[in-house]
Protein backbone atom coordinates (compact mmCIF):
# COMPACT_ATOMS: atom_id res chain seq x y z
CA UNK A 1 0.00 0.00 0.00
CA UNK A 2 2.73 2.11 0.95
CA UNK A 3 4.24 2.13 -2.92
CA UNK A 4 1.02 3.09 -4.18
CA UNK A 5 0.36 5.83 -1.44
CA UNK A 6 3.70 7.27 -2.86
CA UNK A 7 3.31 7.29 -6.17
CA UNK A 8 -0.19 9.16 -5.55
CA UNK A 9 2.29 12.29 -3.07
CA UNK A 10 4.17 11.90 -6.19
CA UNK A 11 1.42 13.32 -8.53
CA UNK A 12 -0.41 15.20 -6.62
CA UNK A 13 2.85 16.79 -6.13
CA UNK A 14 3.22 17.57 -10.32
CA UNK A 15 -0.31 18.57 -9.71
CA UNK A 16 0.37 21.10 -7.55
CA UNK A 17 3.19 22.40 -9.69
CA UNK A 18 0.99 22.36 -13.03
CA UNK A 19 -2.10 23.96 -11.54
CA UNK A 20 -0.23 26.54 -8.99
CA UNK A 21 3.08 27.32 -9.32
CA UNK A 22 4.30 27.01 -13.32
CA UNK A 23 0.71 29.45 -13.67
CA UNK A 24 2.62 31.87 -10.81
CA UNK A 25 6.13 32.08 -13.13
CA UNK A 26 4.24 32.44 -16.12
CA UNK A 27 2.19 35.20 -14.89
CA UNK A 28 5.38 36.79 -13.57
CA UNK A 29 7.01 36.89 -16.42
CA UNK A 30 4.24 38.21 -18.97
CA UNK A 31 3.46 41.32 -15.53
CA UNK A 32 7.36 41.73 -16.11
CA UNK A 33 7.26 42.24 -20.10
CA UNK A 34 3.73 44.46 -19.19
CA UNK A 35 5.51 46.78 -16.59
CA UNK A 36 8.55 46.77 -18.76
CA UNK A 37 6.51 48.73 -21.58
CA UNK A 38 5.21 45.57 -23.96
CA UNK A 39 1.56 44.12 -23.57
CA UNK A 40 1.97 40.99 -26.07
CA UNK A 41 1.28 38.88 -23.34
CA UNK A 42 -0.83 40.11 -21.73
CA UNK A 43 -2.74 40.84 -25.42
CA UNK A 44 -2.37 36.64 -25.71
CA UNK A 45 -3.86 36.10 -22.27
CA UNK A 46 -0.86 35.00 -20.36
CA UNK A 47 -1.65 37.73 -17.86
CA UNK A 48 -3.47 35.10 -16.05
CA UNK A 49 -2.99 32.59 -12.97
CA UNK A 50 -5.05 29.72 -14.82
CA UNK A 51 -2.78 27.03 -16.04
CA UNK A 52 -5.13 26.17 -18.83
CA UNK A 53 -3.91 29.37 -20.19
CA UNK A 54 -0.28 28.29 -20.07
CA UNK A 55 -0.19 25.01 -20.42
CA UNK A 56 -0.41 22.97 -23.77
CA UNK A 57 -1.94 19.18 -23.11
CA UNK A 58 1.18 17.62 -24.35
CA UNK A 59 3.37 19.87 -21.84
CA UNK A 60 1.15 18.93 -19.06
CA UNK A 61 0.84 15.28 -19.78
CA UNK A 62 4.39 14.66 -19.46
CA UNK A 63 4.92 16.75 -16.58
CA UNK A 64 2.87 15.08 -14.68
CA UNK A 65 3.72 11.64 -16.04
CA UNK A 66 7.76 12.64 -16.08
CA UNK A 67 7.99 15.19 -13.80
CA UNK A 68 9.60 17.42 -16.82
CA UNK A 69 7.60 19.32 -19.17
CA UNK A 70 7.06 22.76 -20.45
CA UNK A 71 4.34 25.36 -21.07
CA UNK A 72 3.27 27.60 -24.15
CA UNK A 73 5.70 29.17 -25.67
CA UNK A 74 5.65 33.29 -24.57
CA UNK A 75 6.12 35.47 -27.24
CA UNK A 76 6.93 39.25 -26.42
CA UNK A 77 7.66 41.74 -28.77
CA UNK A 78 11.17 43.94 -28.24
CA UNK A 79 10.34 46.46 -30.42
CA UNK A 80 8.05 47.92 -27.21
CA UNK A 81 10.97 47.39 -25.11
CA UNK A 82 13.13 50.60 -24.08
CA UNK A 83 15.88 49.15 -23.16
CA UNK A 84 16.16 46.43 -25.15
CA UNK A 85 19.13 44.55 -23.24
CA UNK A 86 18.44 45.14 -20.28
CA UNK A 87 14.84 44.63 -20.25
CA UNK A 88 15.30 41.36 -22.21
CA UNK A 89 17.53 40.13 -19.02
CA UNK A 90 14.64 41.38 -16.74
CA UNK A 91 11.85 39.54 -18.82
CA UNK A 92 14.17 36.21 -19.12
CA UNK A 93 14.79 36.27 -15.33
CA UNK A 94 11.37 36.44 -14.41
CA UNK A 95 10.03 33.23 -14.29
CA UNK A 96 13.26 31.53 -13.24
CA UNK A 97 13.22 33.76 -9.96
CA UNK A 98 9.94 33.16 -9.61
CA UNK A 99 10.27 29.34 -9.45
CA UNK A 100 12.86 29.88 -6.99
CA UNK A 101 10.86 31.94 -4.57
CA UNK A 102 8.41 29.32 -5.04
CA UNK A 103 10.77 26.71 -3.80
CA UNK A 104 11.45 28.69 -0.74
CA UNK A 105 7.98 29.35 0.09
CA UNK A 106 6.32 26.17 0.03
CA UNK A 107 9.77 24.28 1.79
CA UNK A 108 8.78 27.15 4.49
CA UNK A 109 5.23 26.52 4.35
CA UNK A 110 5.64 22.53 4.58
CA UNK A 111 7.65 22.97 8.00
CA UNK A 112 5.28 25.34 9.53
CA UNK A 113 2.49 22.84 8.59
CA UNK A 114 4.09 19.70 9.25
CA UNK A 115 5.21 21.48 12.95
CA UNK A 116 1.55 21.83 13.76
CA UNK A 117 1.23 17.77 14.44
CA UNK A 118 4.08 15.78 13.61
CA UNK A 119 2.33 12.51 14.34
CA UNK A 120 -0.29 13.42 11.57
CA UNK A 121 -0.70 11.33 8.92
CA UNK A 122 -2.65 13.86 6.39
CA UNK A 123 0.22 16.69 7.51
CA UNK A 124 2.79 14.39 6.55
CA UNK A 125 1.35 13.86 3.20
CA UNK A 126 0.77 17.65 2.97
CA UNK A 127 4.46 17.94 3.75
CA UNK A 128 5.88 15.81 1.04
CA UNK A 129 3.03 17.34 -1.64
CA UNK A 130 4.31 20.55 -1.32
CA UNK A 131 7.97 19.41 -0.91
CA UNK A 132 7.98 17.56 -4.12
CA UNK A 133 6.21 20.37 -6.04
CA UNK A 134 8.50 22.93 -4.86
CA UNK A 135 11.82 21.05 -5.68
CA UNK A 136 10.41 20.47 -8.99
CA UNK A 137 9.88 23.95 -9.70
CA UNK A 138 13.21 24.81 -8.72
CA UNK A 139 14.66 22.15 -11.44
CA UNK A 140 12.08 24.13 -13.81
CA UNK A 141 13.95 27.26 -12.34
CA UNK A 142 17.43 25.81 -13.02
CA UNK A 143 16.69 24.47 -16.38
CA UNK A 144 15.47 27.46 -17.96
CA UNK A 145 18.72 29.33 -16.86
CA UNK A 146 20.95 27.01 -19.53
CA UNK A 147 22.43 28.46 -22.28
CA UNK A 148 20.25 26.76 -24.92
CA UNK A 149 17.40 27.93 -27.30
CA UNK A 150 14.99 28.83 -26.94
CA UNK A 151 14.98 28.94 -22.79
CA UNK A 152 15.93 32.31 -20.77
CA UNK A 153 19.27 31.79 -20.19
CA UNK A 154 20.20 31.46 -23.66
CA UNK A 155 17.98 34.68 -24.12
CA UNK A 156 20.16 36.31 -21.65
CA UNK A 157 23.23 34.91 -22.88
CA UNK A 158 22.57 36.10 -26.27
CA UNK A 159 22.66 39.63 -25.29
CA UNK A 160 26.05 39.76 -24.34
CA UNK A 161 27.28 37.62 -27.22
CA UNK A 162 29.45 38.81 -29.91
CA UNK A 163 28.42 40.05 -32.85
CA UNK A 164 30.12 36.94 -34.98
CA UNK A 165 28.49 34.20 -32.76
CA UNK A 166 25.30 36.14 -33.71
CA UNK A 167 25.46 36.00 -37.39
CA UNK A 168 26.57 32.23 -36.95
CA UNK A 169 23.65 31.29 -34.51
CA UNK A 170 21.37 32.69 -37.53
CA UNK A 171 22.91 31.43 -40.54
CA UNK A 172 22.68 27.73 -38.81
CA UNK A 173 18.93 28.83 -36.84
CA UNK A 174 17.15 25.54 -37.45
CA UNK A 175 20.26 23.13 -37.04
CA UNK A 176 21.12 24.75 -33.67
CA UNK A 177 17.43 24.78 -32.91
CA UNK A 178 17.29 21.07 -33.67
CA UNK A 179 20.25 19.98 -31.42
CA UNK A 180 19.46 22.29 -28.64
CA UNK A 181 16.23 20.79 -28.31
CA UNK A 182 17.83 17.00 -28.53
CA UNK A 183 20.88 18.34 -25.80
CA UNK A 184 17.39 19.02 -23.50
CA UNK A 185 15.50 15.46 -24.34
CA UNK A 186 19.21 13.82 -23.75
CA UNK A 187 19.76 15.76 -19.96
CA UNK A 188 16.20 14.72 -19.46
CA UNK A 189 15.81 11.19 -20.36
CA UNK A 190 19.33 10.70 -18.60
CA UNK A 191 17.31 11.47 -15.18
CA UNK A 192 14.87 9.97 -15.55
CA UNK A 193 16.42 6.52 -17.07
CA UNK A 194 19.54 6.99 -14.28
CA UNK A 195 16.60 8.02 -11.28
CA UNK A 196 18.81 10.90 -10.60
CA UNK A 197 21.83 9.00 -10.29
CA UNK A 198 23.93 10.62 -13.23
CA UNK A 199 22.10 14.00 -13.78
CA UNK A 200 23.32 17.31 -14.95
CA UNK A 201 19.54 18.96 -13.92
CA UNK A 202 20.43 17.45 -10.15
CA UNK A 203 24.33 18.95 -9.73
CA UNK A 204 22.81 22.04 -10.77
CA UNK A 205 20.36 21.82 -7.95
CA UNK A 206 22.35 21.22 -5.28
CA UNK A 207 24.61 24.05 -5.99
CA UNK A 208 21.51 26.76 -6.41
CA UNK A 209 20.18 24.93 -2.85
CA UNK A 210 23.23 26.47 -1.57
CA UNK A 211 22.29 30.12 -1.57
CA UNK A 212 18.57 29.61 -1.37
CA UNK A 213 18.96 27.83 1.99
CA UNK A 214 19.12 30.97 3.27
CA UNK A 215 15.75 32.31 2.26
CA UNK A 216 14.44 28.94 4.26
CA UNK A 217 13.55 29.94 7.99
CA UNK A 218 11.27 27.09 9.09
CA UNK A 219 13.04 23.42 9.19
CA UNK A 220 11.51 19.99 9.94
CA UNK A 221 13.35 17.68 12.86
CA UNK A 222 13.12 14.70 11.43
CA UNK A 223 13.38 12.79 14.63
CA UNK A 224 9.96 14.52 15.48
CA UNK A 225 8.19 12.41 13.09
CA UNK A 226 6.97 8.90 14.15
CA UNK A 227 7.63 5.81 12.72
CA UNK A 228 4.20 5.02 12.52
CA UNK A 229 3.58 8.19 10.00
CA UNK A 230 7.16 6.71 7.83
CA UNK A 231 5.86 3.33 7.42
CA UNK A 232 2.64 3.80 6.27
CA UNK A 233 3.07 6.84 3.96
CA UNK A 234 6.57 6.81 3.07
CA UNK A 235 7.87 3.26 3.87
CA UNK A 236 10.74 3.28 6.31
CA UNK A 237 13.66 3.66 3.29
CA UNK A 238 12.29 6.68 2.24
CA UNK A 239 13.05 8.05 5.66
CA UNK A 240 15.34 10.80 4.77
CA UNK A 241 14.23 11.79 1.65
CA UNK A 242 11.65 13.76 3.58
CA UNK A 243 14.47 16.32 3.81
CA UNK A 244 14.36 16.78 -0.07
Amino acid sequence: MSVFYRLLLVLLGRALLIAAIMPVAAFVKAGTAKLLGDDTPARNGRLSLDFRDHMDKQGMLITLVTGMGWTKEMNYDVSNLKRMKLDIVLISLAAPVTYFFMYALTYNLSALIFDLAPSSILLASLFRILRSAGYSGLCFGVIALLPLPPLDGFQIFYQFSWPKFRRWYFSHYQKIMYWSRMILLGIFVLDIITEGEVSLIGLLVDLWRIPLRHLIFFHVDISEITWRVIKIVFGTNNFFYLTD
